[in-house]
């Protein structure tokens, strides 16, 4: 600053100045401290982890050469900038340089702030007059940094868009916090030196919702009271249930719950209509809008408005989904499959829309998803969402269903040329695939079923089959069914009827519950009349086999053995060798429990040589031994020598079954073998060798949920065993 005559020249100067004669004395006003964060949150709950991890943060802070940088991400409404907000007005008093907080885009995230403008605000606050401002931006930012370099600050930058916007705005002092609120991880802020912390929102549980709740969760339905609602009717319960609806239907956001409780203090009443509208999709919107607060549909759109039009598309398609939890895979295929369908689930990801669960799998919020639905009933598209979700998650279930068995199934899929080739690399791989989607593949069934595509419903069970039957999702796999059996009704198809029935009564046969086997009856002859009156051979075959097994089970062996001849004869001159080769296996069965050791061992020994022998049905010139059914025929071979009071040819049968099931498939099967083995072993003397069998399969049976480990423990008891609780009983 010069001092020339009687003015002054260069520089910021707004104190006092005296002059006498050759002495000039100039006093510069102090650069004030700004204290520009809004209002510390009235309320506040859990976030304790959160917390900790920023309290962390600050250790070591006095050695850096540089601010640190905290990024807190999560969905819209999780409350990010109320945690920021929370955190920064504790640790404020050991930052003398002040607070300085901005709005990064007030207008929405298509409309990000410029930098600039935040500076001149930033160094007005400072106390530098308009007309002193350094113009631009590179200027603006090394003032902004030379005013801040004294003293450590704290700084709120809310809702940032892209990194650009946060590293002309560093404060200059070692030791400085710069907190950045953000639905994206701002990844480009890595090439800083140092790289940014991140601190990633999760939603609340049900238990801090109530509490943010408060005094309208205090005085609700579990407060104790009694008579003081309704002219003295007490309806606690059904308030109860209401405010645990309201509470479910938030899905965690505070800002959702705060809107909601602004509802739910006009009465129990308020509450119990509250709870119906959030559960019905037609209002659950207006349910969230409320005077005074920031609707939680407004906080979506923003969010909506600034993706990229593929980002928006599948994020609206994803609404079709029955479930907020999915594959990328899925995500990708929404989106076009290849580099699009990739961006567009990064996009999503990166603006917090979809947050990773599993390996490869993505979930979405409730309340977002509900939002996605009504994105999609608004904008109508020619690409139906829900037909593209059912198209993939039939192509993979057909998919693993081909690669479990080579039966006949009816559907396009399993036409030749109906599959993509090589989806899954084995049938272990394609039943390890489909584990984490057996209950969405479910509910797609649900989906399809309530949207009248009635025939791809039926597909659908139909290709589920392979998947259910190996991994025993009997609760699930007989729903599927049921609702296949309803859609097939409506589509006049006997065939598709004749099938559904089947399919139906195998899953029952399967279960073997109480009443299931009357009820797997009842559908076995539904099915084999209906193929009858079409003359479809191979269903009315597969319906007698049924009905054999039934018999078998219950103790009527000739009986069963006539309805597999029966079956047999039903084929005609159909060439169906896998078939034949089940009926080879089923006849060997029966003859075992009549006690025909004989002709046992030559039917089942002669159904594993059929089953090496398969080839595919659609290229007849490539093997395709079927290798489950190999160790199955073996493993009742083996029963059978034990019947016959052969242990070793049974002990050997089993050796080679154990080779034969394939990895990770079967488990149940799989056990079967083993506990026969510990019988036989048991049978030969070695009660040692029969034990260690025994403990073996106890752990798989309880691992699986199997009743048979009743069985194996009453074995071990009768021999001074313990068989401990596997089963978790």
């Amino acid at each position: 600053m010069d001092f020339i005559g009687n003015g002054i020249s260069g520089g910021t100067f707004t104190g006092t100045v005296i002059q006498a004669r050759d002495v000039h004395w100039g006093q510069a006003a102090p650069v004030r401290t700004p204290r520009m964060l809004l209002p510390e949150p009235e309320e506040f709950v859990d976030r304790a982890a959160p917390r900790a991890k920023l309290d962390a943060l600050l250790t070591g802070r006095d050695g850096r050469r540089a601010p640190r940088i905290v990024v807190i991400t999560g969905i819209p409404g999780i409350g990010k900038t109320a945690v920021a907000l929370r955190w920064l007005y504790d640790v404020r008093d050991d930052f003398p340089g002040g607070q300085f907080y901005a709005d990064m885009s007030p207008q929405g995230p298509r409309s990000p702030i410029d930098p600039v403008s935040v500076l001149e605000t930033f160094v007005g606050q400072l106390g530098t007059p308009r007309e002193e401002r350094p113009a631009g931006l590179a200027e603006l930012s090394a003032y902004f940094r030379s005013l801040t370099a004294d003293e450590p600050s704290l700084m709120l930058l809310d809702n940032v868009v892209v990194p650009a916007q946060v590293r002309p705005l560093l404060p200059g002092a070692p030791g400085s916090v710069v907190v950045v609120t953000s639905r994206n991880r701002l990844t480009g802020l890595s090439v800083t030196q140092p790289g940014p912390d991140y601190v990633t929102l999760d939603a609340l549980d049900d238990e801090a919702c109530a509490q943010l709740f408060g005094p309208v969760a205090e005085d609700g339905p579990d407060s104790g009271r009694e008579g003081e609602r309704d002219g003295g009717h007490d309806d606690g319960c059904d308030d109860g249930q209401a405010l645990r609806e309201v509470i479910r239907a938030c899905a965690g956001l505070p800002l959702a719950v705060r809107i909601a409780r602004v509802r739910a203090a006009e009465g129990a009443e308020a509450l119990r209509e509250l709870a119906e509208e959030l559960t019905d999709p037609q209002t659950v919107w207006e349910a969230l809008s409320v005077a005074d607060e920031i609707p939680y549909p407004k906080v979506l759109d923003v969010a909506y408005s600034g993706l990229d039009e593929r980002a928006a598309a599948v994020w609206r398609m994803l609404g079709a989904h029955p479930t907020g939890e999915f594959s990328g895979d899925l995500v990708k295929r929404l989106g076009g499959d290849g580099r699009d369908g990739a961006k567009a689930l990064r996009t999503l990801v990166h603006e917090q829309l979809l947050e990773p669960s599993t390996a490869g799998r993505y979930r979405m919020n409730g309340l977002v998803h509900a939002y996605a639905r009504r994105l999609l009933e608004e904008t109508p598209s020619s690409c139906s969402a829900a037909d593209v979700i059912i198209d993939w998650y039939l192509e993979r279930a057909a998919a693993a269903e081909s690669l479990v068995s080579d039966r006949w199934r009816f559907g396009s899929r399993f036409a030749p040329g109906g599959l993509p080739a090589e989806v899954f690399e084995n049938e272990a791989a394609a039943l390890d695939a489909l584990e984490p989607d057996g209950e969405n593949a479910a509910a797609v069934v649900a989906l399809a079923a309530r949207t009248g595509r009635d025939r791809l419903t039926c597909e659908l069970a139909e290709a589920l089959r392979g998947f259910f039957f190996r991994r025993k999702y009997h609760t699930r796999w007989i729903g599927v069914c049921e609702q296949a059996l309803e859609a097939a009704g409506r589509l006049r198809d006997d065939l598709v009827l004749a099938r559904m029935h089947y399919e139906t009564a195998f899953a029952l046969y399967d279960r073997a519950g109480d009443g299931d086997n009357d009820a797997a009856r009842h559908h076995y002859e539904r099915a084999r009349a209906l193929a009858a009156g079409i003359g479809h051979a191979r269903t009315a075959s597969s319906a007698l086999e049924g009905l054999g097994q039934l018999a078998l089970r219950e103790g009527r062996p000739h009986e069963a053995i006539a309805l597999f001849r029966e079956a047999t004869t039903a084929l005609g001159d159909i060439e169906h060798p896998r078939g034949r080769a089940l009926l080879e296996y089923h006849r060997g069965r029966a003859h075992s429990a009549a006690h025909d050791h004989a002709e046992a061992a030559r039917l089942l020994l002669n159904a594993r040589r059929l089953f090496a022998a398969l080839t595919d049905r659609h290229d007849p010139a490539v093997p395709r031994p079927d290798r489950y059914n190999e160790a199955r025929a073996l493993t009742r071979y083996a029963e059978a020598r034990l019947r016959a009071d052969r242990p070793d040819e049974a002990l050997a049968g089993l050796d080679e079954a154990m080779t034969l099931f394939p990895p990770r498939v079967a488990p149940k099967e799989r056990a079967d073998a083993v506990l026969l083995r510990g019988d036989v072993l048991a049978a030969s003397g070695d009660l040692e060798g029969a034990r260690r069998e025994w403990r073996a399969v106890l752990e798989t049976y309880g691992r699986i949920g199997s009743v048979k480990a009743a069985a194996v423990r009453l074995r071990l008891a009768a021999r001074g065993v313990d068989g401990g609780s596997a089963d978790g009983s």
